[in-house]
């Protein structure tokens, strides 16, 4: 739990999830299950608190264990990455001066946790906002960079705030491997907006489906509906499009949230793998999924039944940060002529839908010249992926096109034949 006593292993590119834990799987306890309210908010007396903040404080987050640490425990480096911070709560470390990573990472004891001597009090993380103004001047913006340093320190809690057993239960949930955000997902990828989630392999929508009928449904209702009681604003998969969102859902499908009606016991004790099979059925319900990323870059094809034609696949940003995929298709046109289909679009989610051009006219070797080239209208292509190796085509020739012999064409691809060294998501 600590900001400053502990080591942190992290990807720029891609961040892997957390797997410091070897050996046999903990069996879940109570004090477990305290931990995980205690993380939550540790002030509600679901959570073995008080029922009350401490005196001085008048704004929770800046007491509670998530706020700074995120509900995965990677802080900014996970679901938090872009949480701004306000005057009522810290950021976990986005935009800040002080750049040390909030993810927990390393065996938890009850010295980190305590912080005796070395956190903050807790006036100075209210204290420290301040507000800019239209005039932004030096004086304060210098205050407002500080401040997002002081308000993200880690508090100390030696003075008796929490109780021993609070301590000893966010120990036990802190270093509880089936706990761990990689209980439900191998992969987070905080560089998209919003964070992209993969789940861990061994997930199954259906079960998902299944366990949320039974479990949830009941006061949640239909996952896409805005209407029931007890759903989020806009119904559970509005909700689960926000940043960060699959980080905060997991934590609280799992543990429930202290103080409410939505108690471990009323969803039926979940393990984590009704929470990952829940989730899987979720983000594929909502599109909210496997999105298009660099690591699909390189080669694809149709399998051995369309082999001697495939897909050359770019996919970067431009300069306005955009995801663009460019796609050059080498294939056949009716007469058997070797032809080349490219097109270049945006990304929406996992899908890219562009208009695709036939290139021809120009000569080869040393009689090239550019300006003989010719790009013609062919049709639209559509491409969409489901994980890093999975994905479909959808061609669709337009009139012209059709009338030279082309008709419409659709299958699966995949990389089989060429495995990159990348990694995806990336």
């Amino acid at each position: 739990m600590s900001i400053k006593s502990l080591k942190f292993v992290l990807s720029i590119s891609t961040l892997a999830i957390p797997l410091i834990f070897s050996g046999v799987a903990q069996a879940q306890s109570t004090e477990v299950e305290k931990g995980a309210l205690a993380w939550d908010d540790w002030t509600k007396t679901a959570a073995g608190g008080s029922g009350s903040l401490p005196a001085g404080v008048t704004k929770s987050d800046y007491i509670r264990c998530k706020a700074c640490h995120g509900w995965d425990w990677l802080g900014a480096d996970g679901g938090y990455v872009r949480r701004s911070r306000t005057s009522s709560r810290p950021n976990a470390g986005a935009g800040d001066g002080d750049t040390t990573s909030r993810a927990v990472l390393e065996t938890v004891t009850a010295d980190m946790i305590l912080h005796a001597g070395t956190g903050r009090t807790f006036a100075q993380g209210e204290g420290s906002w301040v507000a800019l103004d239209g005039t932004h001047s030096a004086a304060n913006k210098s205050a407002h960079a500080a401040g997002y340093t002081l308000g993200n320190q880690h508090p100390d809690f030696s003075g008796g705030e929490l109780t021993q057993t609070q301590i000893a239960s966010l120990v036990a949930f802190l270093n509880f491997e089936d706990g761990a955000a990689s209980a439900y997902f191998s992969d987070i990828n905080p560089d998209l907006n919003p964070a992209m989630y993969t789940m861990i392999a061994t997930a199954d929508a259906a079960a998902g489906e299944t366990f949320y009928n039974s479990s949830c449904s009941g006061c949640h209702g239909d996952p896409a509906s805005a209407g029931n009681v007890g759903a989020p604003a806009g119904g559970i998969l509005d909700y689960l499009k926000g940043d960060g969102k699959f980080s905060e859902f997991s934590h609280k499908a799992r543990w429930g949230i202290p103080g409410t009606s939505m108690t471990r016991a009323s969803m039926g004790s979940p393990a984590s793998k009704d929470i990952a099979d829940m989730m899987l059925y979720l983000q594929e319900l909502g599109g909210t999924g496997f999105a298009i990323n660099s690591g699909l870059s390189g080669n694809w094809w149709g399998g051995s039944t369309r082999a001697g034609e495939g897909f050359l696949i770019d996919v970067a940003s431009n300069i306005e940060d955009d995801t663009i995929v460019v796609v050059s298709f080498y294939t056949y046109n009716s007469i058997g002529d070797q032809v080349w289909l490219i097109g270049a679009g945006p990304a929406d989610g996992n899908t890219a839908q562009f208009t695709l051009f036939l290139p021809e006219g120009a000569k080869w070797g040393a009689a090239f010249n550019p300006l003989d080239r010719n790009e013609t209208e062919w049709g639209t292509g559509t491409f969409s992926f489901t994980s890093c190796g999975s994905g479909h085509i959808a061609l669709a020739p337009n009139g012209v096109m059709q009338g030279n012999g082309f008709t419409a064409l659709e299958y699966d691809i995949n990389r089989d034949i060429l495995i990159p060294d990348v990694t995806c998501p990336k």
